[in-house]
């Protein structure tokens, strides 16, 4: 919702929105998680969540390191790092959730995705929370 086109509105909404945000997350997620569990508890879920921490770190590392070398000259680099870091570690898992659960007939296939939503929320979160504290403790 656009602000400048209904403020009262946008404004009386805007709370809302995160929680929602979450809550629809976690019903997509916790579906094939749980119709799954077994297969989530066992070695093939144990590997995949190993594989999806690394492409995850991976891609947050990678995106903070060469958008550094490539924009070392920029006005605000750090800020450039974090939000391209951010924008390659946080790639569109709940997409390739819904595109797995409509064109796959098996619920197994959901699983590595599903895990990717959790594990990219958390990694997220905890790397913007990393770079708030390292912000307000620069004098």
């Amino acid at each position: 919702m656009d602000v400048r086109f209904f403020p009262r509105i946008c404004h009386k909404f805007r709370p809302l929105l995160p929680p929602l945000s979450v809550l629809v997350t976690a019903l997509c997620v916790g579906s094939p998680l749980a119709i799954n569990i077994d297969a989530v508890m066992s070695p093939f879920g144990i590997t995949t969540l190993l594989i999806i921490i690394g492409f995850h770190f991976s891609s947050f590392v990678a995106g903070y390191f060469f958008s550094g070398l490539i924009f070392n000259k920029a006005l605000d680099v750090k800020a450039l790092q974090r939000t391209l870091s951010f924008e390659t570690g946080m790639q569109s898992s709940l997409l390739a959730l819904a595109l797995a659960n409509r064109f796959f007939q098996d619920p197994l296939v959901g699983v590595p995705s599903a895990i990717s939503v959790v594990i990219m929320s958390l990694m997220g979160f905890s790397l913007v929370m990393l770079w708030d504290k390292k912000k307000a403790t620069i004098p």
